[in-house]
């Protein structure tokens, strides 16, 4: 058993919340965990799930603040320390860049990388909270009720999960292309002027 889920066990909620600040652990393992322990320990799913939901956002929110004023200089200092791919960081940066808020929905996926990009570029505090409080609801739900369902299996989908991360985040971008396009559409039938 891993440090993390002596956490869990020990402390519950307040495991979730250190759990969540660790960014080491996926979030997906820890979200699974947290279900399975709910559904083993007769605890409060409701609960449960907001103590990932404050944790998940005060750790982004703390990397935001820090790249939001400490700026580039920060933003190296930390990539090194958190030992952050380049490769991805650009590409979060660019699509950041392109996309904006938009783009924030994906932020559990790779969420150190967001926390730190969104604040660097500076994009709204309001957006930020927004998109990242509405992915990671979608994100933990899905994950926790895997885990409270599956029980001692709780590690098949958060297995599968790390092992087609690439493909769920293929899927997801893919998904978020879609709803934008349709959103885009929408707007411009909106606006266009009736004969």
């Amino acid at each position: 058993m891993g440090n993390w889920q002596s956490w869990l066990e020990l402390y519950s909620y307040w495991g979730v919340v250190l759990a969540l600040l660790a960014h080491f652990i996926p979030t997906e393992l820890i979200m699974g965990y947290a279900g399975y322990l709910v559904a083993s320990n007769q605890m409060s799913f409701l609960l449960m799930f907001g103590a990932g939901l404050v944790g998940f956002y005060v750790s982004q929110s703390i990397l935001y603040v820090l790249a939001y004023y400490g700026g580039e200089r920060v933003l190296s200092f930390l990539t090194r320390l958190l030992h952050i791919n380049p490769i991805r960081m650009q590409l979060v940066e660019t699509n950041l860049r392109a996309y904006g808020g938009w783009y924030l929905l994906l932020s559990p996926i790779w969420k150190t990388l967001f926390g730190l990009m969104a604040g660097t570029l500076q994009i709204r505090f309001s957006t930020f909270t927004l998109s990242t409080l509405l992915s990671f609801t979608i994100w933990s739900l899905f994950f926790m009720t895997s885990g409270y369902l599956l029980q001692e299996r709780w590690t098949l989908v958060a297995t599968f999960a790390t092992r087609h991360l690439s493909w769920i985040i293929i899927g997801s971008i893919v998904l978020f292309l879609l709803v934008r396009m349709v959103i885009k559409r929408r707007k411009q039938k909106k606006n266009q002027p009736e004969d």
